[in-house]
This record gives structure tokens, C-alpha cells and sequence, in this order.
């Protein structure tokens, strides 16, 4: 049988309109999908964790989910600054369209290293940490919901669980710049509200240095202990030594996360984190629709709860008030 010349051109030419069919028709059907970037400064804290969830879950429920519109990758820098610093230029080589951030550390340094658009959550104090909106008339790139409770209103129940609380001890880790800047808010707060300010602080956690530190607090007569937005010093284990050193001193500590309550603190008035991770999520899909980002305004936490625990309450020896308890969103026994 003889074969025409013109017949393995013919198989070419079918098989480059099957193939080229089946690669519009996989175009048409499952389109490039928009890259989002997640960066969390850790996993190890239960609150970035709680905001990551939010994030998913806002931008859900505004209509943006993970292989359906939008390609979600999520980095988790093990709060390491080097390897914010490459995540973000990661993403800027793949063409993210759009950054949202867990955390102030990589907040900060996307901005610096990229030029993407950017969503933040689990920022504290963003109006002092280099956050701030820019003034009218310039490019706007950026916003996103703190996870920022003010100071007076978490000093209001540590005063409802001390009374006549005077001396007022603040720790924090000069480590993150959101420490820094809360722990020197909460001096100037505490000092207006009639309240004398014992600061200290530390460069790191090696145990050695936050015991001494702290024992050096203590012995200047400190009625109660604060800790501000401080990533470093908000570690489980940091806590746990932090209140076996307190509870010895019968001083109260107040944190500013609700789950850290569980590792021996006696309080915190905190935001929802999950909350929060949603209202950013809410935020980051605003910009996806197409609203200029100069357009999506920075928020504060909707939500807060009060955290209490009862057996650290019994164990300082506290008799706390019916007013404070009947406010608690939780209580640990």
C-alpha cells in the first residue's frame, strides 16, 4: 500500500489543532488565576494562626477562594527577617498582585523590598511603627486592620482586678519595633492615668537575661506587671517563666493576647484575632474587585474580648469583682 507524501503532514497538522485546541480550551476553562501572598511571621504564636484563618475566611466570604479566582500561597517565615525579606521578592518575581501580611516585622519590610499592593493584620501600633497612611495626594499602596487596643481601656480592667494599683511595671523585648513602640505608649497612659511607670526591657529571650531583668523589676516594688504588643515575649515559654517569677511576688501580669492568658497570666483585653483576619481578608478583596486601594480605608479591631484566669485569680489571692467577671468573653479555671 502506498502512502501519499502528503499524509504525515496531515497527522502534524491534527495533532497541532488537537493540541492547540485542548490549550485554548484549558485557557478558556481554567484561566491564570490572580496570585495572592500570605506572609505569617510564625506559626508558633496561636493569634497569627487565629488571623490567618480570619484572612481565609474573609476573603471567602466576599467570593475569593484558593483555586477557584485567586491562587493563595502562604509563607510562613518562621519569624525570621532574611526569610521575609525573600518571600517578599519571591512573590514579586512571580507577579503577586496583591500582599497580605501577619504581622508588622514583614509588614514592614514588604513594603521596603517590593512594590505590590499589601493588606496587614496582626499589626500593633501602625500609626507608630512606620504604618501611617501617607499624607493626601500621594500614592497609596497599603492598609489593612490592627489588631491595636488602646492602652487606657486594657489598663481600665487590670485597674478593676488591682485596685489601688500604683506602681506599674512594663516589660518588653526591644526586638520588634511594635514592642517598642506599645511599651513606650503604655508608660506615657499609665503615668496619665495617675499611675507610676517601672519600665524595663531586654534585647532578646535567652532565659538568663529575661529572669534577671525581671527580678530586677521586682524588686522595685512593682504592684503589677504589663506587657505590651511583643511578639518575642508573648512566646509560651517566655510566659512561663515570666509568671513563675510574678506569682512568687504575688504580682499580677497582663498580656495582650487572650490565648496567652492559658500560660499564667491573670488577664488580657485583646482583639479577636480571628475577627481581625477577617475583617483584612474583607479588605484584601475590596482591592481584588478593583477599588483603588487609597479607597479601602485602615481599620481598628471590631471586636474585643476580656480574658480571665480564675485559678491564677485564687492562687495571687484575688477577690475579683462581679462587675469585671460579668464582662470576661472567657474565663480559664
Amino acid at each position: 500500500m502506498k502512502i501519499s507524501p502528503q499524509y504525515p503532514v496531515r497527522i502534524v497538522l491534527g495533532l497541532i489543532l488537537v493540541l492547540g485546541g485542548i490549550y485554548v480550551g484549558h485557557w478558556v476553562l481554567f484561566p491564570d488565576l490572580p496570585l495572592v501572598g500570605v506572609i505569617q511571621w510564625t506559626q508558633e504564636i496561636k493569634a497569627y494562626e487565629e488571623s490567618l484563618q480570619g484572612v481565609i475566611e474573609g476573603l471567602r466570604e466576599e467570593g475569593y477562594q484558593d483555586g477557584l479566582n485567586i491562587r493563595l500561597e502562604i509563607r510562613n517565615v518562621h519569624g525570621e527577617r532574611d526569610e521575609a525579606a525573600a518571600a517578599s521578592r519571591d512573590f514579586q518575581k512571580k507577579g503577586a498582585q496583591l500582599l497580605i501580611t501577619l504581622g508588622t516585622v514583614p509588614t514592614l519590610i514588604a513594603l521596603k523590598v517590593t512594590k505590590i499592593p499589601l493588606v496587614y493584620t496582626t499589626v500593633g501600633a501602625p500609626n507608630i511603627t512606620g504604618l501611617s497612611r501617607p499624607a493626601a495626594g500621594k500614592s497609596i499602596r497599603f492598609t489593612g486592620t490592627s489588631m491595636e487596643v488602646p492602652i487606657q481601656e486594657q489598663l481600665r480592667f487590670l485597674l478593676m482586678a488591682r485596685p489601688g494599683l500604683k506602681r506599674l511595671g512594663i516589660l518588653f523585648c526591644k526586638a520588634t519595633p511594635q514592642a517598642v513602640a506599645t511599651g513606650e505608649e503604655a508608660k506615657k497612659v499609665s503615668r496619665s492615668m495617675g499611675l507610676t511607670p517601672v519600665l524595663q526591657t531586654v534585647t532578646d529571650d535567652r532565659p538568663e537575661l529575661l529572669t534577671q531583668t525581671l527580678t530586677d523589676l521586682l524588686h522595685q516594688r512593682i504592684e503589677a506587671l504589663f506587657i505590651p504588643t511583643d511578639p518575642v515575649l508573648s512566646q509560651p515559654e517566655n510566659l512561663r517563666i515570666i509568671c513563675g517569677l510574678t506569682m512568687r511576688s504575688l504580682v499580677p501580669v497582663m498580656v495582650p493576647s487572650g490565648d496567652s492568658v492559658a500560660y499564667g497570666p491573670l488577664l488580657a483585653y485583646s482583639c479577636d484575632f480571628v475577627e481581625m483576619g477577617r475583617q483584612a481578608g474583607r479588605q484584601a478583596a475590596r482591592f481584588l474587585k478593583g477599588v483603588p486601594m487609597d479607597q479601602v480605608p485602615p481599620e481598628s479591631p471590631n471586636i474585643k474580648r476580656l480574658t480571665i484566669n480564675l485559678k491564677v485569680a485564687q492562687d495571687l489571692g484575688f477577690l475579683l469583682p462581679r462587675q469585671l467577671l460579668c464582662q470576661a468573653y472567657q474565663l480559664y479555671q
